[in-house]
């Protein structure tokens, strides 16, 4: 759609700028040309224990790790639309063939989300399921205080989450397929952890999804 006067005149005072690098761009735009050339394309990662497929958008990255910095810790939940934009149109043909029943997030602790005011992950989540035409649901929640997996080393991250997880209403996943939402997968220890505890309360199938990942996967 061409924009309109009010879209102009709205950019006039109030500009569109590339979500990666902050840079004017034109009115209805979302991102620079030369970040999303930057974007290094990720689509299927090795699978985890608990996880039947695990899906990234991008590699994390300078450019990339920018919209995640200015979504999480800047006050900007609106990014949370544009960057799930990117993952359902991405996946799009890849995630309707897996018949996926409902949509959740990785949970925060309370404490944590009430020091940030939103869960960023949810919102990714939320506006995935919203793209993707499939129910969202908060299905988990975080019942365990831990530290930030960055904080920790590999062997760590494998036990810090260990029962940090509960599902909220056990008859929800009882035969459901679900795909877990995150804005980043760095070990993977976090997706797992998630995936196992649906697992253990009947979910059928366990899929994930991320904006960007860490890992040194082969594309």
């Amino acid at each position: 759609m061409r924009p309109t006067l009010v879209d102009w005149i709205l950019d006039f005072f109030w500009p569109s700028r590339c979500i990666f690098c902050g840079k004017i761009i034109p009115p209805q735009n979302l991102y620079c040309p030369e970040c999303i050339k930057q974007l290094s394309p990720v689509t299927l990662l090795p699978p985890l224990f608990y996880l039947d497929i695990v899906l990234s958008f991008t590699r994390y990255s300078y450019t990339s790790s920018s919209a995640i910095y200015r979504l999480k810790f800047r006050n900007q939940p609106k990014l949370a639309a544009t960057l799930a934009q990117m993952m359902a149109e991405r996946f799009c043909s890849q995630l309707s063939k897996l018949s996926i029943d409902l949509i959740c997030a990785v949970p925060m602790s309370p404490q944590k989300q009430r020091q940030r005011g939103y869960n960023q992950a949810q919102l990714l989540a939320q506006q995935v399921a919203k793209q993707m035409n499939i129910p969202y649901a908060p299905l988990l929640e975080k019942i365990k205080t831990t530290p930030e997996q960055h904080t920790l080393g590999a062997e760590q991250r494998k036990h810090n989450l260990k029962d940090a997880y509960r599902v909220v209403t056990p008859q929800q996943v009882l035969g459901k397929r679900i795909l877990i939402i995150d804005d980043v997968i760095t070990t993977g220890s976090t997706m797992n952890e998630c995936a196992h505890t649906l697992r253990d309360a009947g979910a059928e199938w366990v899929g994930a999804l991320s904006f960007a990942h860490t890992t040194m996967i082969p594309n």
